[in-house]
């Protein structure tokens, strides 16, 4: 595909259409997405019966265009169908597994020249293998046409299993919504890892008041922390892998936190000034590096995990975001 047609295809926003009957699991599986919570009042008006969430509200990076759900009694979708033909570059189909009647999506989908994937939630309601596989059959055999596919449960609020399946299927059309839905997965990851990258940048900051100390402590403390998330991320952190995490970060990056270590070291040597305000500003500085270190760190290896280490760039873009975040709340 050349690089003209992939900007025909994926544009600075993408537009998905979540195509499905009212209860189909079009909401949760947004929210899971997104790890946004209350995504059904965070979708704006759009036609008369349709809606668009944008994700994230500020700078969107991926646009959902939810129409009304199919079938309902009452409900002319032919305008809300047109528009959405017009803007979206995919469709997620949802269709539950539990219910066989989807003729309304099937007509939809025998027509579409969009890519399509077909989401089949309720897996959790049709536990049985041969039950499951009778059901996508029926459905293909609506549509008329093999279409790919991934299968999702979503046994409570909050829960939804398969997603790394259907970013992979994603990835094949549009590459920049899976990667910056991914990227929201592993955020939803960090927030479970945060409170340990916090314990060890406190460490970090109480152990470079002391001169020179720090010296030592300070990467002994960013070392523990390191392969304490390895651990929590279920990766052997190898010294090869190691290196591959300081050339992903950049040497840039790495000298400046050792340099910056050794002038922090030589301030509060300064008799009295840099006993009290040196030792302060050393000991916050390291609580932000180390924080900021273990943010990008924690990605990475979120990624190693998953089999998609992310690049230098958004590695750097996490360190040089969290390091800001760090100081303004250490200062």
């Amino acid at each position: 595909m050349t690089d003209e047609r992939k900007q025909q295809v994926e544009p600075a926003v993408p537009v998905i259409w979540l195509l499905g009957k009212t209860g189909a699991g079009k909401t949760s599986l947004v929210r899971a997405l997104t790890g946004e919570g209350e995504i059904g009042n965070g979708f704006a008006p759009g036609t008369r019966g349709a809606a668009t969430h944008d994700f994230p509200a500020t700078a969107p990076a991926v646009r959902f265009l939810d129409t009304r759900g199919l079938g309902e009694d009452g409900y002319d979708p032919s305008a809300d169908i047109a528009a959405a033909q017009a803007s979206a570059q995919a469709i997620l189909a949802v269709m539950r597994l539990d219910d066989p009647v989807q003729a309304p999506v099937a007509e939809i989908l025998r027509k579409t020249k969009l890519p399509v994937l077909l989401v089949h939630t309720g897996a959790d309601l049709v536990p049985e293998p041969g039950a499951q596989i009778r059901a996508k059959a029926h459905m293909t055999e609506m549509i008329g046409r093999d279409l790919p596919s991934v299968t999702l449960s979503m046994p409570h609020e909050g829960l939804v299993t398969g997603l790394e399946a259907l970013l992979d299927a994603l990835d094949s059309f549009l590459p920049r919504a899976a990667a910056a839905l991914r990227r929201a997965d592993e955020a939803r990851a960090f927030q479970n890892v945060r409170g340990l990258v916090l314990r060890y940048a406190a460490m970090a900051g109480a152990t470079d008041v002391v001169p020179l100390a720090g010296l030592a402590t300070v990467p002994a403390a960013q070392g523990a922390m390191l392969h304490a998330l390895a651990r929590k991320h279920k990766v052997e952190l190898t010294p090869a892998r190691l290196g591959l995490l300081a050339s992903a970060m950049g040497i840039g990056s790495l000298v400046r936190m050792g340099t910056g270590l050794l002038v922090r070291q030589g301030i509060k040597l300064v008799p009295v000034a840099g006993q009290t305000l040196g030792a302060a500003a050393a000991a916050g500085t390291s609580f932000a590096t180390t924080y900021a270190l273990g943010r990008a760190a924690s990605a990475w290896l979120y990624g190693t995990a998953h089999g998609k280490a992310p690049d230098g760039a958004t590695l750097r873009a996490l360190y040089d975001q969290a390091l800001k975040g760090a100081r303004h709340a250490s200062g």
